[in-house]
């Protein structure tokens, strides 16, 4: 029994889920390959199983996880097997398989990755045991004579419900319309499988299958595989991001939040276009409340040439409802890569008026400012490599007992050299 399925889809790079115990051989080393420069940039990941939601323990992951980040290089191999893999209080998976490789030949340039799991089966006491064979899912994304292509393939073996008493039973493969149920056990759905192609990429995902488990009130993402290919890649891989605020760590629940709002740079930069986002205000547990938040950024490349910048902007911080006042707060990240090497720098962060308990402060020769009972100020914390820079605009430490520490205008950019 096949289900097989062409897709025209979107990006997916998945990771984190759920708590598995692998007893088989684990993580595969990358296998040598003769690579091969390019001037597309690849990226491809997999994995067997993902559970999420419902009553599954707090740190999981993903079996047979397996990744090539953004790279020009074509012949890269890479491989996780997993032989047996216990998913707690679902059930095991066995002979879990992920690749994921890089091509260019005969003028064809591929981005792939292919999943296989040979059983996974889903026991639950009394009600009988669900096992599904020889499920598969494969994605390709690729360039040739004329222009970008995107495809996906799924099948399913078999489903065997097994009773406690009586036979098994077969099951046919669910259809987009028509899950298989078994009661009290689990529903399996036919997966989300996509692919998109432009003038400049195409992106392909497929995932084999989607099981809601009754038992756990969990949804397990079954056989992933996600392949992307864009062109373009002639003068650095950008890796960099921007937020406006973000808490490093905090000892009590006074303040927790991630990085907001959150800008990504893309592997290929923006095109030379500036993207931006914008929050209006986030309020820090009542201790810290920030207006006027915006994450920018722009990356533009070409031969042999790549520049851009991450920028994080703050209209106005209170802290303590006023006992501390900072307008205008920016962080920039800076980077232009030539032939000749990298120029790094944070021109442009900077801080505006700060007062504290209606006193206007200003920053001694340390960049450090203590208000006793109430915050440390650090101004322009920055962190140089060769290939980029990190910047936060201000970085304050909470002195009231919170043990929080929060930068405020962080922002990071570094541009890698093409191997081409």
């Amino acid at each position: 029994m096949h289900v097989r399925t062409p897709l025209t889809v979107a990006v997916g790079a998945l990771c984190a889920g759920l708590a598995l115990t692998s007893t088989g051989p684990g993580f595969a080393a990358p296998t040598v390959h003769r690579t091969k420069a390019t001037t597309y940039a690849f990226q491809g990941s997999g994995y067997g199983t993902r559970v999420i939601g419902g009553q599954l323990p707090a740190g999981s992951s993903t079996t047979a996880y397996q990744h090539i980040g953004c790279t020009d290089l074509a012949g890269l191999n890479r491989t996780n097997d997993v032989a047996d893999a216990t998913v707690p209080g679902l059930g095991t998976a066995s002979g879990v398989k992920t690749r994921v490789w890089t091509t260019a030949r005969h003028g064809v340039v591929a981005s792939h990755a292919r999943h296989s799991i040979a059983n996974l089966t889903l026991a639950s006491s009394g009600l009988g045991s669900l096992s599904l064979d020889a499920i598969r899912s494969t994605a390709k994304a690729f360039h040739d004579a004329t222009g970008f292509h995107a495809t996906t393939d799924t099948s399913i073996g078999g489903i065997t419900f097994t009773p406690p008493a009586g036979p098994p039973q077969s099951f046919p493969a669910p259809t987009p319309n028509q899950p298989v149920t078994i009661p009290g056990l689990a529903t399996i759905y036919l997966g989300s499988n996509t692919a998109t192609h432009g003038d400049h990429g195409a992106t392909a995902k497929a995932l084999a299958l989607r099981i809601d488990v009754t038992a756990t009130s969990s949804s397990v993402k079954v056989a992933l595989s996600h392949a992307q290919l864009n062109d373009g890649l002639t003068g650095g891989i950008f890796r960099g991001h921007s937020n406006a605020t973000r808490v490093v760590s905090a000892l009590t629940d006074i303040a927790h939040s991630g990085p907001n709002p959150l800008s990504l740079m893309g592997c290929l930069g923006t095109g030379g276009v500036v993207r931006t986002k914008s929050l209006a205000g986030v309020d820090l547990g009542g201790q810290l409340v920030v207006s006027g938040l915006e994450s920018a950024q722009k990356g533009s490349q070409g031969d042999q040439r790549a520049h851009g910048f991450e920028r994080a902007k703050i209209a106005r911080v209170d802290l303590g409802g006023g006992q501390l006042i900072v307008n205008a707060i920016v962080g920039k990240a800076n980077v232009t890569r030539t032939s000749h090497g990298w120029v790094r720098n944070a021109q442009g962060t900077q801080l505006g008026e700060i007062t504290a308990n209606g006193q206007a402060q200003t920053f001694p020769p340390s960049g450090v400012i203590e208000i006793p009972g109430v915050a440390k100020l650090e101004r322009k914390v920055v962190s140089k490599t060769k290939t980029g820079i990190s910047v936060v605009a201000l970085r304050i430490t909470l002195l009231d007992g919170s043990g929080a520490v929060i930068n405020l205008g962080e922002a990071s950019l570094r541009i890698d050299r093409p191997q081409h």
